[in-house]
Formats: structure tokens, C-alpha cells, sequence
């Protein structure tokens, strides 16, 4: 199974770190250091000799002695600051906050619990005091994921987009996440017609004792059911647009990605491929590669008005 982005970039960023702290070091002891082969670490290496600063000169990127590089020693010899981040007290308290709460969640790695270490000894003692509160949306998506499961109606209090407050039964069907946001599929007794809800918007939700009636719309919300397969072939720095589209293969070979998946929506498929359009090479089938191309247009169109 080919690396995902996130743990390389964390890899990455360690590896700079560890040479500032241990100087010039083995690729048998890096990595031994970070569970991985030697050869990887060669790899990473030649990743992080072409990153850096802005501009993209010699002088901005981060550098590595060639000599030891060709005896398998990594010597770092220019950092560009990669690990001298400097915070103000409202930015480390912020880090604290933040990292204090993927630790509750018990998802946190070594590395985050480390950092937070470093960042509250930084900070001193009573600097700052974390309190954990529930997460709303985290909360009522649980009710709402319950109701689903029970077949039970949903009492919700809901503010619109206009900032409208009301308090609606809702007949709950499913949970949609799309582009990370999440919608509640349902139909209204409020509005007596079907409604996707944003499940942010939704600030409060109860589940009662009376069961749901009304069946799934087959025509409004969102279509889960693919219209078509898609395989799209790009190169490597384009693969975090891919790596969490539901049911995606991904072949990676190192510098070429080729990712297969079924397209629901295909206006936000080809949305999602702009954001990389640089770093793609082909599309298929044929609507996909369409469906970018207008979307490309029109954001050229855009910009020249």
C-alpha cells in the first residue's frame, strides 16, 4: 500500500529536525529512527533537496552535502529555518488549545504529545488552562447518526444561512460529508417537503419516540450512487486532492499517481481536480475531462472580467 501525504510530511519535517539536533547521521540510523527502509529515507532526502523557501533558487532551498549523501550519510547543511518557528504567547496558547485536544480525543501521536510538551514548558506553568468542551457537531451528529439507525423522528433547533432560528421535527434519512462538510438528508414536517440540512447549522437535536414514515427521497439531496468510474493519472504533489475521495485505489509509483474512483457528483469531482490542474496528466472518461475543462474556463472567464 503506497504512503499517504500526511505521515511523509510529518516524516519530513522530522528528519530536518533530527539532523539540526544530531548532525550529520546514517540513513541506517534515521531510519531505524523513523520506521522506515534506508532506502526511503534516500528518497526523502532527495524530496526535502528540492523544497524551501519561496522563490525556488539554490540559495532557498533546503541543502544537503552531496559527498555524504553518496556515502549514505545525511548532512544537512542549510535548514532555511525549516525548525525555527518562532510563536507569540497568543499563538502558542492557541497550539496548546489545539493540541491538548487531539491528545483527549486519544488520536494523538508521539510527536504531537512531545510538541506539546515542549510548547507548555515554553509557555511556563499557568500560562494557560485548557478546558475540554464537548463539540457540538461532533454531539449531534452522534443523535442524528442514532435516529437514523432507530428509524425515529429528530426534533432539531436550526439556524439558516439568513441567521433564522426554528425548531422543526424532522424525518432523518442519512448523513452526507461532502468536501468535509457534513448534510442531514430528511424530510421536514415543518416545510412538509424534503430538506438536506447543514448538520453545523443544526445546534441542537432530540430523538423522540415516534418513528420515521416517510421514505427516502430517490430525487432530491445528494446522489451517493456513482454515475460512472473515473481514472486519473497525475503527478505526485497533486495526490493529496485525491486521497480521501470514499472508495478511491490510488497506484503510486514514486512519482506518478494514478487514482480510480466512482463519480456521484461531477461538478465536485472536477471542482476538486482544478485545485491541482498543474499536476495532472490525464483524464478519463471523456465527461470527467469535460466537466474540468468548463469548470477551467469559467475561472479563466472569471478572471479576465
Amino acid at each position: 500500500m503506497s504512503e499517504r501525504t500526511r505521515p511523509r510530511v510529518a516524516r519530513l519535517l522530522g528528519i530536518v529536525a533530527y539532523l539540526e539536533d544530531n548532525g550529520p547521521t546514517p540513513f541506517a540510523e534515521l531510519a531505524a529512527h523513523f520506521g522506515v527502509s534506508e532506502s526511503q529515507i534516500a528518497k526523502d532526502i532527495g524530496q526535502l533537496w528540492i523544497v524551501g523557501r519561496p522563490g525556488g533558487f539554490a540559495n532557498d532551498l533546503i541543502d544537503f552535502d552531496a559527498d555524504s549523501f553518496d556515502e549514505g550519510i545525511a548532512a544537512i547543511t542549510n535548514t532555511q529555518g525549516a525548525t525555527q518557528v518562532r510563536l507569540a504567547p497568543r499563538e502558542g496558547v492557541a497550539l496548546v488549545a489545539a493540541l491538548s485536544a487531539i491528545k483527549g480525543s486519544g488520536l494523538a501521536p508521539r510527536a504531537a504529545e512531545s510538541a506539546l510538551e515542549k510548547i507548555s514548558a515554553a509557555l511556563g506553568e499557568g500560562t494557560v488552562e485548557v478546558v475540554h468542551w464537548p463539540d457540538p457537531e461532533t454531539d449531534v451528529t452522534a443523535t442524528l447518526a442514532r435516529a437514523i439507525a432507530s428509524g425515529r423522528v429528530v426534533e432539531i433547533d436550526y439556524v439558516d444561512a439568513s441567521d433564522r432560528r426554528s425548531t422543526r421535527e424532522v424525518e432523518p434519512h442519512r448523513i452526507v460529508t461532502i468536501d468535509g462538510d457534513s448534510y442531514l438528508e430528511c424530510y421536514c414536517r415543518r416545510a412538509n417537503d424534503y430538506r438536506t440540512l447543514r448538520v453545523e447549522r443544526i445546534t441542537g437535536a432530540t430523538v423522540t419516540d415516534e418513528a420515521v414514515v416517510t421514505p427516502a427521497s430517490d430525487t432530491e439531496g445528494f446522489a451517493l450512487k456513482p454515475a460512472y468510474e473515473a481514472k486519473v493519472t497525475m503527478q505526485r504533489r497533486g495526490r493529496w486532492a485525491i486521497e480521501d475521495i470514499p472508495g478511491v485505489t490510488i497506484e503510486d509509483d514514486g512519482e506518478t499517481v494514478v487514482a480510480t474512483f466512482g463519480v456521484s457528483n461531477e461538478r465536485w469531482f472536477a471542482s476538486r481536480l482544478l485545485t491541482v490542474a498543474p499536476a495532472l496528466q490525464e483524464i478519463e472518461p471523456v465527461e470527467l475531462r469535460d466537466a474540468v475543462t468548463r469548470q477551467a474556463v469559467a475561472v479563466l472567464a472569471a478572471h479576465r472580467e
